[in-house]
């Protein structure tokens, strides 16, 4: 009979494998978190080290507290997730389900809002490519949705899927193309801060080129910072 393993350890793997189903057991813990067999092997033995507890929150946004002491959420938000750089895991056919909501952005006039972030299904990405390329707030705050319009052409297109960091929501620390809800509607458009610490939010595409200033007077909700398109552009 195998030995019982430690508490903390138990709660590590089941968190990790509700964001990875892929993550079967030690061995593609220990591949995922880049670490020895024998790490892991020791912290289903003696206990998951804070340590070890921090680097999971980071790369999985399974929350350490959760990890070590059973106490709170299991996750995470994506603005609470340690900023530590993701260490890439070593078997590349590990995959992330990230789901892909109902919901659209606009490049134009703006899309109705849904009451709710449903999800149509989702689509694989590896989790190498996730941590190589994008380095997400939290692998958990990805979503993925469609684009409508040609505002934003050319950086990205009528139909292109678009990946969305929703953890990522302040456009005055990161300037960058975010996913807007104004007035009800969502649009995708591109944030800037100018010199007076207003937000510039502007299209790129020259032929109908906009031009709107955030002042503090407008109620926008940021859903999000468009981290990729899927015409092969990162952002």
């Amino acid at each position: 009979m195998s030995k019982e393993k430690h508490e903390t350890f138990e709660r590590l793997m089941s968190a990790v494998q509700e964001v990875n189903a892929g993550i079967t057991g030690p061995q593609k813990l220990a591949d995922a978190m880049n670490e020895s067999p024998q790490t892991v092997t020791n912290w289903g033995a003696r206990g998951v080290s804070a340590k070890a507890a921090a680097k999971a929150q980071a790369l999985f946004g399974v929350s350490s507290s959760y990890v070590l002491d059973g106490a709170g959420s299991r996750f995470v938000k994506g603005a609470e997730a340690d900023d530590t750089q993701l260490a890439p895991p070593a078997d590349d056919h590990l995959t992330v389900r990230i789901p892909l909501l109902a919901n659209a952005g606009s490049m134009g006039r703006g899309n109705d809002v849904l009451d709710a972030d449903y999800v149509v299904g989702d689509l694989a990405l590896s989790s190498h490519w996730i941590n190589q390329q994008i380095r997400p707030t939290s692998i958990r705050e990805l979503r993925f949705m469609h684009a409508n319009g040609e505002s934003m052409a050319p950086t990205f297109s009528d139909g292109d899927v678009l990946l969305v960091d929703a953890g990522a929501r302040d456009p005055s620390t990161t300037e960058g193309i975010y996913v807007l809800e104004v007035h009800s509607k969502v649009y995708i458009k591109r944030v800037r801060m100018r010199m007076d610490g207003s937000l510039e939010v502007s299209s790129d595409n020259a032929n109908i080129k906009t031009v709107d200033v955030l002042n503090g007077d407008h109620e926008v909700r940021v859903i999000g910072r468009v981290v990729w398109a899927w015409n092969g552009r990162k952002l």
